[in-house]
């Protein structure tokens, strides 16, 4: 029987919620403050934690941060409960490491489902979490909280190995977190860069684990067009931009020039050409049966060079990369409306991301790389847009926007 710790002070709650849970197999633990809860999490090891947040002697947010930063606690599944059903609380107790937030009465049956989902592979991580969605430049302040404001950059679990897809300014706050959950641990980050354009690359000075001795980076990217990559890397680091030289990160680092797929553990990491000014590419993971497809900053060829059989051989190209990906990150900078006056800057449009999912047959869509210009109102109503468009053209899959530290088992 797998093993699940409830932690929750509402006698009610704790008694319905381990009912049905022992109802459906599980072996339950309760505790009913957060003081008691945590010594029983470090005692037994569960593999799933469900934490109620306003708890007495502690809450549910320093529950979360403590299990976090406990290397013996890693891998847990930590699901936060509460009547607060405010944005900013769900974002937070994200922040500190929560996989899920659900809002108080929960459905007992979607609970038993996740949990389901959660144990269905036992030892298989698979997990993205998004640490910034923003393309271009960064764009923090009151109206992209829900989006988020800072640029390319996507984790991504896959069992023990740690990889990140694009090192823009999101990688401060992923390198923090990786700093607490890590603590006192050799890291190894698996860094895949799709192109060395700033908003891809800028967040790399700030992120933390590369100045801690022990750890070890390596960094995958094509050869630029006229330096290596680590050329590349240290340029950016010249004493003309910046005050610390690349040799004074005190990490191991590697710099890898792709010139094929690569394995890491049991995942394979695939890459493909992407259309936009330089030398770009998207990235493809296969694991367990599972696939995440990461295309960011891509133009469609028919678009940029005219509507012919041989671009529509390249884009169909691109869908096939992605085919049956199990969660498909396309960037969606513009709107039909803007493209009209931005062609050629190397971007695409969310009508392009949602063709391309349905053409790949996927199972879910994140649209990515929101303009800057962009504030949370004008996301939410491009996903409507892609919404009515997928009605009216029949497609089944699911479609979201990216935003800062959600995050996706697969």
């Amino acid at each position: 029987m797998e093993k699940i710790v409830l932690v929750d002070d509402e006698a009610e709650t704790r008694r319905m919620a381990e009912l049905g849970l022992r109802a459906a197999g599980f072996e339950v633990l309760t505790a009913s403050d957060g003081e008691a809860g945590l010594k029983l999490i470090r005692v037994e090891r569960p593999r799933v934690v469900l934490v109620g947040l306003m708890m007495p002697r502690l809450h549910g947010f320093a529950v979360c941060q403590e299990i976090r930063k406990d290397p013996h606690l890693r891998g847990i599944y930590i699901i936060m409960t509460s009547a607060k059903a405010y944005a900013r609380d769900i974002k937070k107790a994200k922040e500190l490491g929560a996989d899920a937030y659900l809002v108080k009465p929960y459905d007992l049956k979607a609970l038993v489902e996740m949990i389901n989902k959660v144990l269905g592979t036992p030892g298989l991580l698979f997990k993205v979490k998004f640490w910034g969605t923003r393309g271009s430049i960064a764009t923090p302040g009151q109206a992209t909280l829900r989006y988020g404001g800072n640029t390319s950059c996507t984790e991504v679990r896959c069992g023990d190995n740690v990889l990140l897809l694009d090192c823009g300014t999101g990688a401060r706050e992923a390198g923090i977190a990786l700093s607490r959950e890590f603590r006192g641990e050799p890291l190894h980050v698996h860094l895949f860069v799709g192109h060395t354009h700033w908003d891809h690359i800028q967040g790399f000075p700030f992120f933390m684990p590369v100045y801690m001795p022990g750890n070890k980076f390596s960094i995958y990217s094509l050869r630029g067009s006229d330096k290596s990559l680590e050329k590349v890397f240290t340029g950016q680091m010249d004493s003309s931009y910046f005050p610390v030289d690349l040799t004074d990160m005190q990490s191991q680092l590697q710099f890898i020039e792709l010139a094929g797929p690569v394995e890491i553990g049991d995942a394979k990491v695939s890459h493909i050409y992407l259309n936009h000014p330089g030398l770009a590419i998207g990235f493809r993971i296969d694991y367990g049966g599972k696939s995440v497809v990461y295309l960011s900053d891509h133009e469609p060829y028919w678009r940029l060079s005219g509507d012919n059989d041989h671009n529509r051989k390249l884009d169909r190209e691109i869908d096939e990369f992605a085919v049956g990906a199990d969660f498909y990150i396309r960037e969606a900078q513009y709107t039909e409306d803007e493209y009209a006056g931005k062609r050629g800057w190397g971007h695409g449009t969310w009508k392009d991301a949602v063709e391309s999912a349905h053409a790949a047959k996927v199972h879910r869509l994140s649209i990515f790389h929101h303009d800057p210009m962009h504030d949370d109102e004008a996301v939410d109503r491009i996903v409507a847009a892609c919404h009515g468009h997928m009605r009216e053209r029949g497609m089944d899959f699911e479609c979201t926007a990216a935003a800062e530290y959600s995050q996706l088992n697969l």
